[in-house]
């Protein structure tokens, strides 16, 4: 394909609100096309005319005369975080939007009855402050007598934004007006040093930073996750990619805060609205079921019906309700042990029957995961998609994401069935089948992206032989119980 089809067929593909002078320039208009594509962000035209002038400093040639080069960078994620600097804006200080911090501390009663470190994740985090802000709060609770732990994740695109969060050195502009209200925690926490803030110890160690891109999807689940201020700046076919990925990560009942002008962009089928002393928030609500002609459903334990116009009307929950309840558990070890009975067959037999007698509540997660592999062995499609649906409701994971991929593979459903492959991926970067399924689908396509998933293949399966030493990591039971070592000889073969 020419440079002048490759952006005809660019052209086609963009929205009809890019601003005309990014559609006057081709080199933009597929920068802005990529960039969409890759950080799920809509570029302002200075921004990539900044981005443009970087990747021709570092390509040493335009668009146009080498779009290969411009690939080249926008396809190598470390390169993606460095070129991100160059189009967000990472504006943040302490107890931003204050209101939601009132919340959380009226929610912590309730929240700690989990019984188990509360798990909380910031994504797009800019420089740390609201992570930090969190973890002053829960410790000042803490120390006024409630009992419990917690832990925080915290993530931007920014490499840049990532190491300044790490250094917990920030800017007097970083207290505000809007988190005044919170000067009485702030001053225990930070401690001046000339012109600048610093976080105290205690507080940096209880957040893990990392760089990480949203639109990837995140790797755990969490009880309460915090979106705040970024939403906005995603296109509308990406707003939902990021959305399912938040709800995605979210416990059953975990919390999810939005930024307050933001509230009103959210509309998710698992995601509830919720409000409390003109607050809102949003709840996961689980897997809709719809029920007969009466247009009722019920989703956990919240009710909805909806009118003529499909407007849902939303019933408060309870607070007994707010209790996150944990996904059901899956273990390599226990899948080996089914499956080396019979093949599995009278597990996978038992299953069905009790899925089907919609007594499905009783079975274990490594039962169900090793019934599906037996009836996709078998290439009973019906009976596998059956026990699939049903672990999907109480188990996320990358397992579940797999074997929802085995499903489609088997069937050469292979679009399909790379989607949860990368999904799995994702959310375990050492579930070896997972890559060693993307690199068969890669085959056919670009030669240096397919050796470059071989690579990431080999080193996931290296990864896990030095961890396996009790059968957790077990992992071959998903590709027939072939030894990881054998995988691995395969995808050096094909490198060499």
């Amino acid at each position: 394909m020419t440079s002048n089809e490759t952006v005809s067929n660019i052209t086609a593909e963009v929205q009809s609100d890019v601003p005309l002078e990014i559609l006057s320039n081709p080199a933009l208009i597929f920068l802005y096309y990529r960039i969409e594509q890759i950080l799920g962000i809509k570029s302002g035209c200075a921004a990539l005319i900044e981005l443009n002038k970087y990747i021709e400093k570092n390509c040493g040639a335009s668009f146009i005369e080498n779009p290969a080069a411009y690939e080249f960078l926008l396809t190598s994620r470390e390169k993606i975080y460095e070129i991100s600097n160059i189009l967000t804006v990472n504006e943040t200080y302490f107890f931003r939007e204050g209101a939601h911090f009132d919340l959380l501390a009226d929610l912590l009663p309730e929240l700690i009855k989990i019984g188990r470190p509360l798990q909380i994740c910031c994504a797009a985090v800019s420089i740390g402050c609201e992570a930090y802000s969190i973890a002053m709060l829960l410790d000042y609770y803490l120390k006024k007598g409630l009992d419990f732990d917690y832990n925080i994740d915290a993530f931007d695109v920014s490499a840049e934004a990532i190491e300044t969060a790490k250094n917990a050195r920030f800017s007097l502009n970083t207290l505000r007006n809007d988190g005044s209200s919170w000067r009485f925690i702030l001053d225990s926490y930070l401690t001046a040093d000339d012109c600048e803030l610093i976080v105290t110890q205690n507080i940096r160690k209880k957040v893990r930073f990392f760089t990480h891109n949203i639109m990837r999807g995140l790797d755990k689940q969490y009880d309460i996750i915090f979106f705040r201020n970024s939403l906005i700046y995603f296109s509308n076919k990406n707003r939902l990619s990021v959305l399912n990925n938040l709800a995605d990560s979210l416990f059953n009942n975990g919390l999810l805060f939005i930024g307050v002008s933001e509230t009103a962009s959210v509309n998710h089928p698992l995601l509830a609205s919720r409000n409390s002393a003109d607050v809102f928030y949003f709840q996961k609500t689980g897997f809709p079921n719809f029920q007969n002609d009466s247009r009722i459903f019920h989703v956990s334990n919240t009710h909805y019906s909806c009118t003529a116009h499909d407007k849902i009307e939303k019933a408060e929950p309870s607070k007994e309700n707010w209790i996150i309840r944990e996904e059901i558990p899956i273990s390599c070890a226990e899948i080996k042990e089914l499956l080396e009975t019979e093949d599995g067959k009278q597990n996978a037999q038992n299953v069905i029957s009790l899925i089907e007698n919609k007594e499905q509540s009783s079975v274990s997660g490594s039962s169900l995961a090793a019934s599906s592999l037996y009836y996709l062995h078998i290439q009973n499609y019906e009976y596998a998609d059956k026990i699939i649906t049903c672990l999907e409701k109480r188990n996320t994971g990358a397992f579940t994401r797999f074997l929802r991929g085995e499903y489609y593979f088997l069937q050469t459903r292979t679009e399909e069935a790379l989607k949860y492959y990368q999904e799995a991926s994702v959310k375990d970067r050492y579930f070896w089948p997972a890559f060693y399924r993307i690199a068969a689908l890669c085959a056919d396509g670009n030669r240096t992206r397919y050796e470059y998933k071989i690579k990431k293949t080999i080193e996931s399966i290296e990864h896990v032989l030095e961890l396996n030493t009790d059968g957790s990591f077990y992992y071959e039971c998903f590709l027939g119980g072939f030894s990881p070592d054998y995988f691995r000889r395969i995808l050096e073969k094909k490198l060499s």
